[in-house]
């Protein structure tokens, strides 16, 4: 599966699982658009975060060697 695609898929099972908390907390059966977009959102701002601190935590290059 390419990078995009996983991607997105992650994003969408992360956005169902929020929803399904959602509806949980609220004792409801029922999502309306609110809910759903609420899920979306949340689910973006929880990967981004994801990638921050998984960019943050990348070590750097060691370099080797004289420059020049």
């Amino acid at each position: 599966m390419p990078p995009s695609v996983a991607r997105v898929a992650v994003r969408m099972r992360l956005s169902a699982e929020l929803l399904a908390a959602i509806l949980a907390v609220d004792g409801r059966f029922r999502a309306i658009l609110d809910d759903m977009e609420r899920a979306d959102a949340l689910a973006d701002v929880l990967l981004a975060r994801r990638r921050q601190r998984v960019d943050g935590h990348r070590p750097e290059p060691v370099r080797t060697g004289r420059r020049g």
